[in-house]
């Protein structure tokens, strides 16, 4: 007879480098399939946003993470 042994149970916590390679991943999945790269980048980071928004309730997160993206914004017209 089959046992079924849950996946939760075979595999341990997923590491930031495990996390990472799968976002990666994920990435190159779409833009190979047509996507633009970077509206799959604004996607990510949307949903990224709103997920934190919806699991810490908090103002001042939303503060941070306006300052990280005017940072990255910045450096990126002065190019």
């Amino acid at each position: 007879m089959v046992k079924v042994v849950q996946i939760k149970d075979k595999q341990g916590k997923p590491s930031l480098h495990e996390l990472v390679n799968r976002l990666d991943g994920m990435l190159e999945n779409m833009v190979y399939r047509g996507e633009d790269n970077v509206n799959v980048l604004l996607a990510s980071i949307s949903y990224c946003i709103f997920k934190l928004n919806d699991e810490l309730e908090d103002q001042e997160i939303i503060k941070t993470i306006d300052e990280v993206l005017s940072q990255y914004m910045s450096k990126k017209t002065k190019k």
